[in-house]
């Protein structure tokens, strides 16, 4: 059937044809509304989408924090926005929000964490000792009277 400007209309009980990217597309859509995209106007949606399949990354982590109601998604590949796309995506998700200072703070606490106990761990098994008999606090105190007689030299 034609309709205004000579664009043929889907006329078939599945507007998605069984394509699983069209199905995803049409799933929270009004039926009505899914059955209105013209052949050509699916096809150029699929041509815009074509870049965001999954796998299209070298890295795709995403999964759930089922206790926190949360999820996490780490995504690393080749860039292949546009410089005015990455411009853009700079402006309107900016890095230096609160929660992303959060979430690197907690990733640097899980990341340190381990490594201390590792670093320690072979420290202690080479038998490097680090501070002289005293512990911290001796050496803390030898740092303060250093200080002092080169504030008094000057």
């Amino acid at each position: 059937m034609l309709t205004g400007m000579g664009m043929q209309r889907k006329h078939r009980g599945d507007p998605a044809g069984g394509d699983p990217f069209l199905e995803d597309f049409f799933r929270d859509m009004s039926p009505a509304l899914a059955h209105s995209f013209t052949d050509e106007q699916l096809l150029e949606i699929k041509k815009c989408f074509a870049g965001r399949t999954r796998g299209a990354h070298t890295v795709d982590l995403r999964f759930s924090i089922p206790l926190l109601r949360r999820y996490v998604v780490l995504l690393m590949g080749r860039e292949r926005r546009s410089r005015k796309r990455r411009n853009h995506d700079r402006k309107f998700h900016p890095v230096g929000t609160l929660g992303n200072l959060f979430a690197i703070a907690v990733v640097a606490v899980v990341l340190a964490v381990p490594v201390f106990v590792v670093g320690y761990g072979v420290k202690s098994y080479l038998g490097i000792n680090m501070v002289s008999a005293g512990g911290v606090h001796s050496m803390i105190e030898d740092l303060r009277r250093d200080l002092v007689m080169v504030i008094k030299d000057i």
